[in-house]
């Protein structure tokens, strides 16, 4: 979502939000690893199972989200 894009990203990511994932699903490279990622990891955990159930492969989901990353990377 818009507002955890502007807590912290990953460089070079791309935003889509869950609810517009269907719709961006055939302008995404399904032969490159693609990992999502959210607040805390439960809605990047289902935008995976969607990818999945879609076909993509190479899907995985930041455990823990922004805040495990946060907690793991910061003082």
């Amino acid at each position: 979502e818009p507002y955890e894009w502007a807590q912290r990203h990953i460089e070079g990511a791309r935003l889509i939000p869950l609810a517009t994932l269907q719709g961006a699903m055939p302008t995404l490279d399904a032969s490159r690893d693609i990992v999502v990622m959210c607040r805390s990891g439960s809605r990047s955990a289902s935008a995976a199972l969607q990818l999945r159930e879609s076909g993509f492969t190479r899907v995985w989901s930041l455990t823990g989200g922004i805040l495990r990353w946060n907690a793991e990377t910061t003082e």
